[in-house]
C-alpha cells in the first residue's frame, strides 16, 4: 500500500498532497486512527491501481485488515472525503453506486412519498430480490441507513413544533407527551408508581390479617415475586419486621 503520503498521527491522521503540503485530518467518529489510515491508504492504492475510484470490495482486496462494513463506513464519513480531497481526489460515496442504485436511493429515501417499499421498487421496476442483494452490499446499506437517519433529523423540528401546536390547540395524548418529553409528567412512571402503591397496600394487609406464619411468609414471596417486574417495590420482610 502507499504510505509515504499519509501518516498516524496522535488524532488522526496526516496526509500529504502532491505538491508536499502536510493536513492534519481528525479520525471519524466511531473508528480508531490505525483503521482510518489504513482505508484512505487502501483506496489511494486501489485507484491509483485501477486508474478510477474502488468499490468497497477493491478496497478491502488491498487491506483486508478490517471489514468491509468498516471500509463503507469510513467512506461514507466528511473527513474521509477531506483527506482524498487533499491527495487531489474528489470523491462522493455515491460515485461507488450504479446508477441505477443512485437513483433508487433518492427515491426510496424520500420522506414525502409514504407509499411502501414495494410500489416504490414496481415503479423503478427493480425486482424485491435485486434490492435485498444491494441491501447485503456494505456501501448501500450503510448509505440507505444513512440518508434515513438524515430525514429522521430534518424532520425532528417540524414534528416538534406540530406536537406543540396539537397540545396548544387542546390534544390531550399531545399535551401528555410534551410533559413526559419534558420530564413535568410521565403517564407510564404515574402508572407505575400507582401500582407499587397498590402493592404495598396488598403487603400491609397480609401482615396485618394473615396470622399463619408459613402461609403468610408463602403468600409474600408469591407477591414480591410479582413485584419484581415494577422494578422493586420493598421488600416485604422488613414491612413485616
Amino acid at each position: 500500500m502507499d504510505t509515504v503520503e499519509i501518516e498516524e498521527a496522535v488524532n488522526g491522521i496526516v496526509v500529504y498532497s502532491p505538491t508536499g503540503d502536510t493536513k492534519n485530518i481528525p479520525t471519524p467518529k466511531g473508528y480508531d486512527a490505525k483503521t482510518f489510515k489504513g482505508v484512505v491508504a487502501a483506496f489511494h492504492t486501489a485507484y491509483n491501481q485501477h486508474g478510477k475510484l474502488p468499490s468497497v470490495d477493491d478496497v478491502y482486496a488491498v487491506w483486508p485488515k478490517t471489514t468491509k462494513k468498516n471500509i463503507s463506513g469510513i467512506l461514507g464519513t466528511l473527513e474521509f472525503r477531506n483527506a482524498l480531497q487533499h491527495r487531489g481526489i474528489q470523491y462522493d460515496p455515491k460515485d461507488g453506486l450504479s446508477m441505477e442504485q443512485q437513483t433508487a436511493l433518492l427515491k426510496l429515501a424520500d420522506p414525502f412519498d409514504r407509499r411502501g417499499l414495494s410500489a416504490k421498487l414496481k415503479d423503478l421496476s427493480i425486482p424485491m430480490a435485486r434490492f435485498q442483494a444491494w441491501m447485503k452490499q456494505p456501501l448501500f446499506n450503510e448509505l440507505f441507513n444513512q440518508q434515513t437517519k438524515n430525514n429522521y433529523e430534518e424532520a425532528l423540528p417540524v414534528i416538534r413544533q406540530r406536537l406543540i401546536g396539537n397540545a396548544e390547540a387542546g390534544d390531550q395524548k399531545a399535551i401528555e407527551l410534551v410533559f413526559a418529553m419534558t420530564g413535568e409528567w410521565n403517564p407510564q412512571q404515574q402508572h407505575l408508581d400507582d401500582a407499587k402503591t397498590i402493592i404495598l397496600k396488598i403487603v400491609e394487609a397480609i401482615i396485618k390479617h394473615v396470622k399463619d406464619r408459613d402461609v403468610r411468609e408463602a403468600i409474600l414471596a408469591d407477591v414480591s415475586l410479582y413485584a419484581g417486574t415494577l422494578s422493586a417495590v420493598g421488600s416485604p420482610k422488613s414491612l413485616e419486621q
